[in-house]
This record gives C-alpha cells, structure tokens and sequence, in this order.
C-alpha cells in the first residue's frame, strides 16, 4: 500500500512540476511574440510612409502633366 501512494504522489509531483514548466514555457513565447507583432507594426508604419510618399509623386506628376498640357 505505502508503494502504490509514494508512486501516486510521484506522478503527481511530477504533473505539477509540468504544470508550472508549460507554463513558463508559454510565458516566454508569450513574450517573444509581443516581440515579434511590435516589429511587425513598425515595418507596417513604415511602409505606409512610404506608400503615402508614392501617393504624393503620383499627384506630383499629373500636375506637371496637366501644366505641360496646356
């Protein structure tokens, strides 16, 4: 009897020490991803920017071509 509870408290020790490991697991991946999704909005604004540049050149242009037009 005394082995069947020591190898039940085992397992259980065990759970509990996975438990808390996926969870510090998790936590870090957690945190690597915030990371991650943080970079992704810079390069997003950035290139935003720059579309936004572009949109200006495209109006730039069809101004000089109406004036060359007239």
């Amino acid at each position: 009897m005394y082995a069947l509870a020591t190898t039940q408290e085992i397992w259980a020790f065990l759970s509990i020490v996975l438990i808390f490991y996926i969870l510090k697991v998790q936590e870090k991946r957690d945190t690597r991803q915030e990371e991650r999704e943080s970079s992704y909005q810079t390069i997003i604004s950035g290139l935003s920017e720059k579309l936004n540049i572009m949109g200006d050149i495209k109006n730039d242009i069809s101004e000089i071509k109406n004036y060359l037009k007239k």
